[in-house]
Order: C-alpha cells, then structure tokens, then sequence
C-alpha cells in the first residue's frame, strides 16, 4: 500500500466525517429566517422585556410610594 493510498483510505472518511457534522451544526442555523443587519429596515413592533411584569405599568415614583423599597447598593438613598 502506497502512502498516496494510506492518505485516501484514512483521510478521506475523516475529512467526510467532520464535513457531515459541520453540515449537521451549521446547516439549520444557515436556514433559519434572515438576519437584521446594521442599516436593514426594523420590520417588527417592539418588544418590550421586564424582570417584573407586574410592576411595569406603575411609574417608578410611584412603584416606590406603594412597595416602600428604596435604592441604592445598600438599599437606602
């Protein structure tokens, strides 16, 4: 067996093996739905995120007169 043999019969279903996974990993998330570019239109309403759903609609001031917490690292201002 030559060493141009040895490289076809051990090389060539390794590289294959790393292809398949790669393709495997890869291929889905390249699939998926376009994505926002810097500069691309903002197609979609915005999505607004809270640590607290319940609080969000109360004001601030307003949140803090009902809970009585305070601010600040230690908890007081």
């Amino acid at each position: 067996m030559s060493v141009l043999e040895t490289l076809l019969w051990f090389g060539i279903p390794v590289v294959g093996i790393f292809l398949l996974v790669f393709l495997a990993v890869v291929g889905p998330k390249q699939a998926k739905r376009k994505r926002h570019r810097v500069g691309d239109s903002w197609d979609y309403q915005p999505l607004w995120w809270t640590a607290n759903p319940e609080g969000a609609h109360l004001p601030a001031v307003h949140a803090r007169a009902v809970t009585g917490e305070r601010g600040g690292a230690r908890g007081s201002w």
